[in-house]
């Protein structure tokens, strides 16, 4: 994924052309594969540990003070 990426500018990145979006999203299916075989091989459900990791960032980085910021947690 890095390679489509780490040259462009985001607003480039936002809008990519036709040939890029079918490669990237190619790209994108091939680490969901990936992933959902690891986490069936492991036993975790990917599901519930997304949730889980959103309450907890939920709780680190409150809306109100972390809203258009890039400031860790411990700073806000």
């Amino acid at each position: 994924m890095l390679e489509h990426f780490q040259w462009l500018p985001e607003d480039q990145s936002r809008s990519l052309s036709p040939e890029l979006h079918a490669e990237v999203s190619e790209e994108l299916a091939d680490v969901f594969l990936y992933l959902l075989q690891l986490s069936d091989g492991l036993g975790i459900d990917l599901v519930e540990s997304a949730q889980r990791k959103l309450a907890v960032n939920a709780e680190k980085y409150p809306v109100d003070k972390a809203r258009g910021k890039s400031t860790k947690y411990t700073k806000l």
